[in-house]
Formats: C-alpha cells, structure tokens, sequence
C-alpha cells in the first residue's frame, strides 16, 4: 500500500512538470525589420524647345490671332522688304550644303527686281520720315537692326533655313508685277517656324510649373 501511493505520488508530480512545462510563455516573436522605403524619383525640369534661353520673350497674341512680332502692322511694300531681308540672313548664316543655292538666289532676286526693290525702299524711308519727322534715320536704322536680329534667332537656323530656301526658288521666278502678293505669302511660310517655337515654348512654360507644383523644384 504504501508502494502504491508512492506510485501515485510520483505520477502526480510528472503531471504538474508537464503541465507546468505547457504553461511555459511562448518565445517572443522576431523583431519587427524597418519598412524599406522606395527612393521617390524626381523626373529633370523640362527644358526650353530648340535648346533656346529660358529667358526667351514669346511674343503675345493679338486679338487678330496673330503674335506682336516686327511684322506686324505693315503695308505690302514693307512685308516684301522684310521677306528681303530674311532671305539676306538666310544667304549669310545658311551655310550647310543644303543650303548653298541661297547665295544665287538672293543675288538674282535682287537682280531681278532691283528698280522695285529700290522704290520699295524709298517709299518705306518716306514713311518713317512722316510718321517720326526729325529723327527717322535713326528710328529706320533701329527698325532694320530688330528685324535683322529676328531673323538671326539662332536656335531655329535650321527650321529657318528650310523655309528660306523654298522662298528663295519662287523668289527668283516671280515677276515684279507679282511681288505684293508673294510678299504676303512668303512673310507667312518664313514665319511659320517662329510661330511654331513660340507655341512649343508657352508649352514648356506650362509643363515647367505643372513641375514644380509636383515636385517642388525651382530650376529653370
């Protein structure tokens, strides 16, 4: 008897080591790793079309629907001067091969139409000399400077180039009767690259601030 309950005893005291066993805590759980955070990737600024300053002025659009550009408000005589002179800039900046016949071309277009061109001339000069009195040498030579220098605008040499060089070949074969009406139309196929510019460029403009906005940056 006494046996037995030392069997009992013993049996007991493995239960409560089991059951003290089970009640041991749970081993702590891993510790918690650090979200990765994913590096946010800020696209570059845009840039100015054709590589041009982000300086670059764009003329406005008038109510005509037209940019305020030289060429603007000016009477047949004066658009077939401004078409000569965008074709003297395109005979001397307009150097690659493609271009080579607009040497030729300008020189008989003067050729040509030297008595119209001439009388073009005097009737512009007689123009400002009404309109201005005393100082309108000074006031003409400005104007030719400014509209020399439009035409000069370097980043679009060679969409520029591309028109004056189709101009230049109807230039040559147009006659003196029919110089008005070219004029009108020459002025707007020589123009149509900076009028394209100046769209892409207010387009940039815009695509810059919606930058900004976004991304909070400040180059320009």
């Amino acid at each position: 008897m006494p046996r037995f309950r030392h069997l009992r005893l013993i049996i007991a005291t493995g239960s409560l080591a089991v059951l003290a066993a089970c009640q041991q805590a749970a081993p702590p759980p891993p510790p918690a790793t650090a979200p990765v955070v994913q590096p946010q990737y800020t696209p570059r600024a845009p840039t100015p079309p054709f590589g041009a300053s982000a300086t670059t002025i764009v003329p406005t659009v008038r109510a005509d629907g037209l940019r305020q550009t030289i060429n603007r408000d000016i009477g047949p005589l004066q658009t077939l001067w401004h078409v000569r002179a965008a074709l003297n800039v395109a005979a001397l900046s307009c150097t690659a091969p493609q271009y080579e016949r607009l040497v030729d071309d300008y020189n008989a277009f003067i050729t040509n139409n030297k008595s119209f061109l001439r009388n073009a001339n005097n009737a512009i000069i007689r123009k400002f000399r009404r309109d201005i009195g005393s100082g309108y040498k000074q006031a003409h030579d400005q104007h030719m400077t400014r509209l020399y220098n439009y035409w000069s605008f370097s980043p679009l040499r060679r969409p520029f180039c591309d028109q004056a060089v189709e101009v230049s070949q109807r230039a040559i074969v147009t006659k003196s009767d029919d110089l008005t009406a070219f004029g009108a139309e020459a002025l707007v196929q020589l123009e149509k690259p900076f009028n394209d510019f100046y769209s892409a460029f207010e387009e940039y403009e815009r695509d810059l601030e919606a930058w900004r906005v976004q991304y909070g940056g400040t180059s320009r």
